[in-house]
């Protein structure tokens, strides 16, 4: 994509958009208004210019209903009058020209279980071309999420974080303070279930511990925004985050940030697909190096580049089942009393290779606990035997994502 050049953020450009940022300088139109249409079942984003039609910004290419609404109007902040002010949690240096910021925020309704992004059938695209919506999966961990969050706090910019219910039974603080931020914070069940791969029981208690645990940790506050691990769902699966009212986020850029520890090979992969998809939702996951690494320049490149930053919000926040409340608070306690000595959000965690799962909430084995090519990932000292060879060095392995794509 060719290099666009980014039109001040000037007070006036800012309240004609109503908390839309400037155009680049190329468009020549003015910026519309947005206003929240409540009139069907679900919100629909509505582009309202002043010299023509509205214009349906939310529409589904396969003709489902639309499921976000520009947030303008709720008690998040900001007014349904196209002001200046942008809601409460968005930072005021998103609006400078020298930050990528936040060039829109989209409340999404998850009733009747949406599915967002990627190409499968009756997905909801509301990004529009120049958008993109940042996503990090599998954390929290708090030394890498903390170094994400800084990249994202120096550019003023939101994201969209799918945290794995025990890591965030292992550090809730973290959890808060992901949120804290201004971030949204959705699930991605419990232990990393593939639930394509496993049988109705294990797949709802999975998906539920995951709800129950995130939501816990963030104060009862986190969003019914749901993403399958490995990305793969299945009949059950899709009819599970349906019936539980849950949008689905799948992705149109993936970072692959799990196979190479070279954070220039994640910067170069997500602006080339960038380039070619134009917009997008895209996966990275905070307990990877190479995203930490690669993110500070990546995000100043989408910024060059002219890519402007959409941020998710829900109309109304998740709802755990109860039933699942007495597991989970013993969950808690349980890692509570282990973090005193050793705190698993502080350490890399590589999931199960197994695309289902003997254990349905299996902790991760000492031997998995630190990521591959990671600087103190410990070393096995050689034994040494009478008539013996010391072994091998450990084999590097790749984390779970590889056997489950065949990258």
């Amino acid at each position: 994509m060719a290099t666009k050049k980014r039109a001040p953020r000037t007070m006036a450009a800012i309240a004609a958009a109503a908390f839309v940022c400037a155009a680049p300088a190329a468009a020549q139109s003015p910026p519309p208004a947005f206003q929240i249409d409540t009139t069907g079942a679900t919100r629909a984003i509505t582009q309202t210019d002043a010299t023509g039609p509205s214009i349906n910004a939310g529409s589904s290419h396969d003709g489902a209903d639309n499921v976000g609404s520009d947030n303008r109007g709720s008690d998040r902040g900001g007014a349904n009058d196209g002001s200046a002010a942008p809601p409460s949690y968005v930072p005021s240096c998103a609006l400078s020209p020298n930050t990528l910021g936040v060039s829109r925020v989209v409340e999404i309704d998850a009733a009747g279980g949406p599915q967002l992004g990627g190409s499968h059938g009756g997905r909801v695209d509301f990004l529009e071309p120049g958008e993109v919506l940042l996503t990090f999966d599998d954390g929290p961990m708090r030394a890498y999420t903390r170094r994400v969050l800084k990249a994202l706090a120096d550019e003023c910019t939101l994201a969209t974080f799918f945290m794995v219910g025990r890591m965030a039974a292992a550090d809730p603080a973290m959890v808060r303070e992901v949120a804290a931020a201004g971030h949204t914070v959705g699930s991605h069940t419990w232990s990393h279930k593939n639930l394509g791969a496993v049988n109705a029981a294990v797949m709802r208690r999975d998906f539920e511990m995951g709800v129950a645990a995130v939501n816990k940790a963030n104060d009862n506050a986190a969003a019914p925004f749901f993403r399958f691990p490995y990305l793969s769902a299945g009949h059950a699966g899709r009819a599970l985050v349906k019936a539980r009212n849950f949008a689905t986020f799948w992705i149109d850029v993936d970072s692959k940030d799990y196979l190479s520890k070279s954070p220039s090979d994640v910067h170069r992969r997500v602006m080339s697909q960038l380039a070619v998809t134009g917009k997008g939702i895209v996966l990275f996951h905070d307990i990877q190096p190479s995203t930490v690494k690669a993110l500070p320049g990546l995000l100043k490149d989408m910024r060059e580049k002219g890519f402007r930053i959409v941020h998710a919000v829900p109309v109304t926040p998740a709802e755990a089942v109860a039933d699942y409340d007495s597991d989970v608070s013993k969950a808690f306690a349980a890692k509570s009393k282990k973090s005193n000595d050793n705190t698993l959000a502080n350490r890399s965690v590589v999931w199960s290779t197994s695309p289902g799962g003997a254990d349905d909430l299996a902790q991760p084995s000492a031997a998995g606990s630190d990521l591959p090519w990671s600087a103190n990932t410990p070393k096995s000292k050689p034994v040494r035997r009478a008539a013996r060879k010391p072994p091998p060095a450990p084999v590097e392995q790749l984390p779970w994502q590889n056997q489950i794509f065949n990258y």
